[in-house]
């Protein structure tokens, strides 16, 4: 497992560094990234008491794709609870491919994301869509399928607390509603996402919701700098209907 973190640590460091270069060099050179975003981000959940990481390298290319490398980390150990940056070890790994087309104030942006860890694999397609009222408001979502399979899990099926069944397999339809507010430099988000799937999710129901509110405020000359914090109202666990408090505070760096 540690060899595992070590390795895709190496590797997103290093596409960090080759896509930086990229950027910087792009005047004297034809690079074919338009720009490219740097995300890190540290969450902590009140009643588990554990923390977590993500560090996310965002690239905007040619034609409205976009490319993005996601690496989220975890507090290992028996013991993880109050534990910052302890024994860290991977959660999984995400990467995500998406391309934007525009039609006046509306925007929608087709995507896939698979995503891994050594336990399991999972793929998920969907689109996310945009409409901008005015320079202030503007509304969002994303509706998103996954599917997931468990094939390296010697618990699934097993373990009460997994949510997976006995064929190591497990479907989710995810969709989230969003509300944004711009003022100048400032921007605040209310997020809802309600996911349903063939398996339990939450409460010993096939179903789950969450409720995030993010504020973000830009920095910089060019705006490079973005730090944010997000409060979020997740479940807890599968079994019980038991909510918590998740925080998550982090900063963007954009090569502009």
């Amino acid at each position: 497992e540690g060899r595992i973190v070590m390795l895709s640590g190496k590797y997103l460091i290093a596409g960090c560094v080759l896509l930086t270069s990229n950027v910087v060099l792009a005047e004297e050179y034809t690079s074919p990234i338009r720009s490219l975003s740097l995300d890190y981000r540290h969450e902590y959940r009140v009643r588990d008491r554990t923390h977590y990481d993500k560090l996310n390298m965002s690239a905007a290319l040619p034609d409205n794709y976009n490319f993005a490398i996601e690496t989220k980390y975890k507090t290992g150990g028996d013991d993880p609870q109050d534990k910052w940056y302890n024994d860290p070890v991977i959660n999984a790994v995400e990467l995500t491919l998406s391309k934007s087309f525009t039609f006046g104030n509306f925007k929608i942006a087709p995507l896939i994301q698979p995503e891994f860890n050594n336990e399991r694999t999972e793929w998920k397609f969907g689109f996310v869509p945009w409409y901008t009222f005015n320079e202030n408001w503007a509304v969002g979502g994303m509706y998103r399928f996954e599917m997931t399979d468990y094939a390296n899990d010697p618990d699934c099926g097993y373990n009460g607390d997994k949510s997976c069944s006995t064929n190591k397999h497990r479907t989710v339809n995810r969709g989230d509603l969003y509300l944004r507010y711009t003022l100048d430099r400032f921007s605040t988000t209310y997020k809802f996402i309600y996911k349903h799937g063939d398996e339990i999710l939450w409460g010993n129901q096939h179903y789950d919701y969450e409720q995030e509110w993010q504020f973000d405020y830009t920095l910089g000359d060019k705006k490079e700098w973005k730090p944010y914090v997000t409060f979020g109202d997740i479940g807890r666990s599968s079994r019980s209907t038991e909510r918590q408090f998740r925080l998550r505070m982090g900063v963007v760096y954009t090569f502009k």
